[in-house]
This record gives structure tokens, C-alpha cells and sequence, in this order.
């Protein structure tokens, strides 16, 4: 579905990415994971076209990223942000449906489908009256999936979407999510911090540092084999309850 090659990205002095290659399967989640600063967002940008490579290609489906097409392509493209990246002075229900209604749907279509994704997505029917600031963040994240599901996009991109919430409701998205993931057969590419949270909603994980990749695979196969002393210190480098009592 998407593949880097060769790909470098530079910002003044930092390496961002040092010649990445990597290949996406279509219909599977893949989380990236690493260290602050290893370019797992950097990624996560380049294949929606926000950032563009130094040196390389990036290809989605089969062809190269283009300037020209890139509205095209991103329609294609659902990209989920923290706190789902919401416009403040609009409501919930207009956030989720504005490409929609700039692509002139119909209002009883965008209504149709708001109502099918509020139900799939558990968001109140109501919450999508509110604004952003009267939406708490489970909700407002909810939104956010509500809005990049809209045109029912084959792809969903999601940066840290739950790196802002408190853990009962991450706890809850994360079974959410991974429902939604199961039942929607799409492909998921996400960026977490949280090594368990990546296991528990990826098929593949792809651990980066430095701008490289270090390993990727299954979480079983870098817990069991990792490729170097830096995989197995980043799997276990999280505490768990306990260690701490």
C-alpha cells in the first residue's frame, strides 16, 4: 500500500530520516514506535504529503506522491491527530463533515452517514451538537475518527491518537480501536510511544531510532529475537505496576 525508498529527510543540522526503506502492507496495522526523535511522525508525514523527502520516493499504491495529485490522494487518506486536531469555533458534526460538504455532498448524505460513524465509532448522538470545548477528549478523539472515516477512505493515519488521554479512557479506546480496526479491514498505519498499546492494536511493529529502522515485525518477534541490545532495552524500558509495588 505505501513504500519508502531510500528515503532522507533533513531539518537545518538534524537528520530526520537517513535512508529509510519500507514497505506497508495493505489491510494490516503497522505502528511505529521508537524513541523522541527516531522520525516515526516524520514518516507518518511523509506519506500523507505534509513533509517531502530530501532524497528518495514515496509510493501509495503503486505510484509516487505528487504535488499535482495530492488532493487526490489525501481524499483517499483518513489522518487522525491528538485530541482528534479539531476547529475550535465549529461544532463537532461540522468539523467531521467540512471535505465532505466541500466535495458538494448533499446534507442528507453527510447527516446519513454522520449518524453511521457516530454509531461505529461510540459517539453520542448529541456530542455532535457540541463544541470541541464541551466534548471531553475520549469524545473529541472520537470525532476526529469520525471525520477521518468520512469518505470512507481506504487508509487511516493516526499520530499518538491517544497519547492524551487519561489511561481508563485510553484503556477503553484502545478495545474501541482495535474492534474498529477488525472490522473495518483497512489500512491502519499509527504512531504510539506505548510499546504494549502497539502491540495490542498492530500486526507489525517497526522500531526506529536515529532516522533508521532498527527491526520490524511482529511484537513476538522482536520480543523474542531483537536484532540488537537497543530492541530489547526500548521493549522493556517501560515499567509495569509490578516493578513498582
Amino acid at each position: 500500500m505505501f513504500e519508502l525508498a531510500g528515503v532522507r529527510k533533513r531539518y537545518a543540522a538534524t537528520t530526520a530520516l537517513d535512508g529509510v526503506d519500507l514497505s506497508i502492507a495493505r489491510g494490516a496495522t503497522t505502528a511505529l514506535i521508537g524513541p523522541s526523535g527516531a522520525g516515526k511522525s516524520t514518516v507518518l508525514r511523509m506519506l500523507i504529503g505534509l513533509e517531502w523527502p530530501d532524497a528518495g520516493e514515496v509510493r501509495f499504491d503503486g505510484e509516487p506522491l505528487q504535488r499535482a495529485r495530492l488532493p487526490e490522494q489525501r481524499r483517499r487518506i483518513g489522518y487522525v491527530i491528538q485530541e482528534g486536531g479539531l476547529f475550535p469555533h465549529m461544532s463537532a458534526a461540522d468539523n467531521a463533515a467540512l471535505l465532505a460538504r466541500t466535495l458538494g455532498w448533499p446534507r442528507a448524505r453527510i447527516e446519513a452517514r454522520l449518524d453511521e460513524l457516530a454509531r461505529l465509532c461510540r459517539l453520542p448522538a448529541d456530542a455532535l451538537r457540541r463544541y470541541p470545548a464541551e466534548l471531553s477528549g475520549g469524545q473529541r478523539q472520537r470525532v476526529g475518527l469520525v471525520r477521518a472515516l468520512m469518505l470512507d477512505p481506504p487508509v487511516l493515519l493516526l499520530d499518538e491518537p491517544l497519547g492524551a488521554l487519561d489511561p481508563i479512557i485510553r484503556h477503553e479506546l484502545q478495545a474501541q480501536m482495535r474492534e474498529l480496526f477488525a472490522t473495518l479491514h483497512k489500512t491502519v498505519v499509527m504512531v504510539t510511544h506505548d510499546v504494549a498499546e502497539a502491540a495490542y492494536l498492530a500486526d507489525t511493529l517497526v522500531l526506529l531510532r536515529r532516522g533508521r529502522i532498527v527491526q520490524q515485525g511482529s511484537a513476538r518477534a522482536l520480543h523474542d529475537a531483537p536484532a540488537t541490545p537497543f530492541v530489547r532495552e526500548f521493549l522493556h524500558a517501560q515499567r509495569s505496576l509490578e516493578e513498582c509495588l
